[in-house]
């Protein structure tokens, strides 16, 4: 084996040196600039099937029911989102979206949802929230993979958790609960 002058050994230690020190040094803040954004804001789901339904089933398998515990059911959702649980409480704006069924056995739905806000701070502004999750839970959690407006590159994740519900015209409201970091 040959040996090294101890000139080259000096470079490929010094070398070796200063890229460990490079590979160990932060290149800075991931998140400079980046703002957080915490809020909860309320749901107000009609999915009685009558005109002003908010929550509709608009596709799924023929011949099976069209419920939000049959696999494949497909549904469309326009609901008001306000800043409290009281329908009367300020709008602040309002969730779109779609979700389905995905799971045999009915329990799990994927939802890809826009939280449109028409308030004043945050007019026009959306935070875009997907994922997967098991609908019987009492809180459900989806990831936020983006935003437009104030909202600009979201990320983060929101919660829904059932806050009443009255069976007898099938109206819930949900709180979300908003966490997110964004420009």
């Amino acid at each position: 084996m040959a040996t090294l002058p101890i000139n080259t050994k000096v470079v490929v230690l010094l070398v070796l040196g200063i890229s460990m020190v490079l590979f160990t040094i932060p290149a800075g803040k991931a998140d400079d600039g980046l703002k957080q954004t915490i809020m909860s804001v309320y749901f107000h789901d009609h999915s009685s099937g009558s005109p002003d339904s908010t929550v509709r089933a608009v596709v799924g398998f023929p011949g099976k029911p069209w419920n939000l515990t049959q696999f494949g059911t497909l549904f469309v959702s326009d609901d008001p989102v306000t800043e409290g649980p009281d329908p009367e409480s300020a709008p602040v704006g309002r969730g779109q979206g779609i979700f389905v069924t995905t799971s045999l056995d009915g329990v799990n739905t994927h939802v890809s949802l826009s939280i449109v806000f028409t308030k004043e701070a945050y007019n026009g502004s959306t935070i875009q929230v997907q994922g997967n999750s098991d609908q019987m839970k009492a809180v459900r959690e989806y990831g936020v993979v983006s935003g437009t407006g104030k909202f600009r590159y979201a990320s983060g994740y929101v919660t829904f958790e059932n806050f009443s519900f009255n069976s007898s015209i099938s109206y819930a409201v949900i709180r979300c609960n908003i966490s997110i970091r964004h420009y």
